[in-house]
């Protein structure tokens, strides 16, 4: 038996009325795909108190291994082993994310590339006349082999699709195993019936043999709420806050890479984090003139935003500066490679332009992308480990810059039951429409309600 997490909250009695002392109800693992929670008492967003009297047991199904046949490609592209490993060839269909694929989701074994216009030849030879890179599921010709620039093939391999379970509890305190479905990239959890409250979800992928730490997360229902942090535009964007309040207008630029370019939520600009953020201002703020500008560039960073020559597609001074805004937006996951002496110096001479032309200015701490990424060999990270991180956190806190922190967000979202990897859209970087949400009420959360 395996004790994965212990959560306390405080119930309430309802035959006393009274605040019990804090209550705890464990989760466990009680075999490779068994989980118990309970007894114990819980009490949802500190209202009334959920008993479940007695443990329960469930049998969690493993991954579901799906076989493709027969899957047409008209050619294959010559495998590229220089380059990123979701573009060195073909993808196969069922593994493609919104961009890539799932790392981790083929069975690289179960992969045989054959003629499709004589399927009675004998399979192609892998390293002979294909290669195929394991991890991320690409494949293409090898020059020399049997396949020709132009040779139609037929492709069989087997997969796993990832899902995540939730063991829901009732008002009436009784247990019960919801499965969600399976997905690749952004992973959904089960729609739970009305009252019901998710005690735990269960994060299932190829490759396991069964649930682990690594697999099994407890909803924390006692977690103690994010501290306000409305009081920063007061201290850090009085001129922005001051325009708003007075119905003046306000232009905003934000400045980024893929992400505000709307990585994630291709096609859907609504759902953009900067869109969002600006229709929610409009809200709070309904008499100021609101106008926002984005200055993205996808796969950038912010220097070689800011060296890309004048006039062309991407122009730092055109784009972010000339606009002569009131209040600069930025994020760049792209970033991440900056230590705090890089961020320093780097952003230290942004936030002096920014401020030349008069505007204020907000960091976005970027989301958690892939742990391999992360140099992390868990998903239930509660500090960011990247330096840059703490660079921007850092200079934020010596030069009054306003902070939208959405990393912070990101690593909470472990101890709220979800796996952070599953809010990626493109199972490296790219958030989903939920990731987007956290920074836009990261933003959000930055300015008072009137």
């Amino acid at each position: 038996m395996i004790l994965i997490s212990i959560f306390c909250v405080s119930s309430l009695c309802a035959a006393e009325a009274l605040v019990a002392p804090p209550q705890s109800m464990t989760v466990r693992i009680v075999g490779p795909w068994k989980i118990a929670v309970g007894p114990g008492t819980v009490s949802p967003d500190g209202g009334i108190a959920r008993r479940l009297a007695a443990e329960a047991v469930f049998d969690v199904s493993p991954p579901e291994r799906i076989a493709v046949r027969a899957e047409k490609y008209d050619a294959l592209p010559e495998f590229n082993e220089n380059t990123a490993g979701w573009v060195k060839g073909a993808r196969p269909a069922k593994i493609i994310t919104q961009e890539c694929t799932a790392t981790g989701a083929l069975v690289p074994e179960s992969l045989r590339v054959r003629s499709a216009s004589d399927e009675k030849a004998p399979p192609f030879v892998l390293d002979k006349d294909y290669r195929l890179d394991p991890l991320w599921g690409a494949f293409g010709r090898v020059p020399g082999g049997a396949i020709g620039e132009n040779t139609p093939v037929s492709v069989d391999y087997d997969y796993f699709p990832e899902r995540l379970d939730c063991v829901a509890l009732d008002t009436a305190g009784h247990a019960r195993l919801v499965s969600g479905t399976p997905a690749m990239g952004a992973v959904l959890p089960p729609t739970l019936g009305p009252g019901e409250t998710a005690l735990a979800y269960l994060f299932v992928r190829g490759g396991m043999t069964g649930l682990d730490n690594e697999s099994v997360f407890p909803v924390q229902l006692s977690a103690p709420a994010a501290p306000a942090t409305a009081h920063v535009a007061e201290k850090s964007l009085p001129k922005t806050l001051a325009k708003l309040r007075a119905g003046e207008k306000v232009v905003i630029v934000a400045f980024g890479d893929s992400v505000t370019c709307g990585g994630g939520v291709d096609g859907h600009p609504e759902l953009f984090y900067q869109n969002r953020f600006a229709a929610e201002l409009q809200k709070r703020f309904p008499k100021a003139k609101i106008e926002l500008r984005t200055a993205g560039w996808g796969g950038a960073s912010s220097k070689r935003y800011m060296d890309a020559p004048r006039g062309g597609e991407h122009d730092y001074l055109r784009d972010v500066l000339e606009p002569r805004p009131d209040l600069v937006t930025i994020e760049f996951v792209n970033d991440a490679y900056l230590d705090e002496a890089g961020v320093a110096q780097h952003y230290g001479k942004i936030l002096a332009d920014v401020r030349g032309v008069g505007a204020e200015m907000i960091f976005i701490t970027p989301h958690l992308v892939r742990p391999d990424w992360l140099k992390s060999d868990t998903l239930k990270v509660d500090t960011d480990p990247r330096a840059y991180v703490r660079g921007l956190l850092q200079l934020a806190e010596r030069e009054n810059v306003a902070v939208a922190d959405a990393s912070k967000e990101w690593c909470a979202l472990w101890r709220r039951g979800l796996p952070y990897v599953t809010l990626l859209a493109n199972s490296i970087n790219h958030p989903d429409e939920r990731g987007h949400a956290i920074f836009a009420n990261a933003l959000m959360a930055l300015f008072p309600e009137k």
